[in-house]
């Protein structure tokens, strides 16, 4: 025997006796091999990892013209209300970060804009570039100037973390996470995004329906029992049902914000309970539709953090068996700045929900 032909066979015995194939579930391994779960599928599970954003240098292009047509240098044309103050930018931040880390949840703070100059100052609202798959993170595709490029730096941000990235919106689809949600492990809402009605372009529209079907296509091969639905987001009534959930299956709503036909749907699939707010914490969305108040972010079923903007809310959210924590990060979100707490949250990682 050669020793050519000797050395194959010694290696085909190892092979077999050794090193056999090994069938396993990706999720079951992810502890060991991937440092967690990196479970997120649900809005009211306790929370364990979150995605945050530090303010930097970024900020400082504010007023500049802009590296994006039309190239304007306006407080608008950066989607800002004031002029940003970094420093303050940075302590609300920092006050954000420990308000979690207080709670017991770890933070991982996403990667510096890597521009030169950089201009990300959305960045902070990292629950729009990644969302949760039935495990990891999928990288999502932003749709405008002044968010494009948020995806590459985040992407880097959980690789590093150890966080599986399972999927990425490719070619000209479009979808950002807001209007994306949970409402439990078994279902979920995937919002074609409202065009801020500013086209009627239908390739837009489609662009953004392709974006959402590729979501949607990653969970389902994950878990094909999810009921994934798809809203077209032309001015129907959903709301973010996600963003004004207390409990499981429980949100803080009058079901005549939906479409009944929607509402009808939650209560008969789930038994979705709706906590109706009173009159005076009602106020109307971007889209011209009611909405409660700004539930924040669910810490653990029943227990919120929110902003201390909203007294009379807090007082109230409490009033219903709501156990609320508050923090102080005005120049973070509105007024002062375009987005909600909610939107300067992304989840990462949740525990199970509780059985109802």
């Amino acid at each position: 025997m050669s020793g050519y032909k000797k050395a194959e066979d010694e290696l085909h015995e190892m092979y077999s006796r050794l090193h056999p194939q090994v069938l396993s579930g990706f999720e079951d391994e992810m502890p060991r091999y991937w440092g967690g779960k990196w479970k997120a599928n649900t809005t009211i599970g306790k929370l364990r990892t979150v995605l945050l954003h530090r303010p930097g240098k970024e900020f400082l292009s504010v007023g500049k013209p802009t590296p994006w047509p039309p190239y304007e240098s306006s407080l608008n044309a950066w989607r800002m209300p004031h002029k940003p103050d970094l420093d303050e930018l940075v302590h609300h931040h920092e006050a954000l970060a420990d308000a979690f880390r207080t709670e017991g949840v770890r933070v991982v703070v996403r990667k510096p804009d890597p521009n030169d100059p950089p201009y990300q100052v959305k960045s902070i609202y990292t629950d729009d570039v990644c969302h949760a798959a039935v495990y990891g993170q999928v990288i999502l595709r932003m749709y405008d100037y002044i968010r494009k490029g948020e995806e590459m730096p985040t992407y880097q941000t959980l690789a590093e973390a150890g966080c599986p990235v399972v999927g990425m919106v490719i070619g000209d689809g479009m979808v950002e996470g807001g209007p994306c949600g949970w409402l439990d492990e078994k279902h979920m809402i995937i919002e074609v995004h409202y065009p801020r009605g500013n086209t009627g372009d239908p390739g837009v529209s489609r662009a953004n329906e392709w974006g959402h079907q590729q979501y949607a296509n990653i969970v389902r091969v994950q878990d094909p029992e999810v009921d994934v639905r798809f809203g077209p987001g032309y001015g129907t009534r959903k709301g973010t049902i996600h963003y004004s959930m207390v409990d499981r299956h429980t949100s803080v709503a009058d079901p005549k914000f939906y479409d009944p036909y929607l509402a009808e749907w939650m209560r008969r699939e789930m038994g979705w309970e709706f906590i109706v707010p009173p009159d005076d914490l009602i106020s109307i969305d971007t889209r011209g539709f009611k909405k409660g108040p700004d539930c924040g972010v669910v810490l653990e079923p029943r227990k919120l953090l929110t902003t201390d903007q909203y007294p009379k809310a807090t007082k109230w959210f409490e009033s219903v068996g709501v156990e609320v924590v508050e923090v102080n990060i005005s120049s973070l979100v509105r007024p002062r700045n375009s987005g909600s707490i909610h939107c300067c949250v992304g989840s990462l990682e949740r525990d199970p929900e509780p059985c109802d």
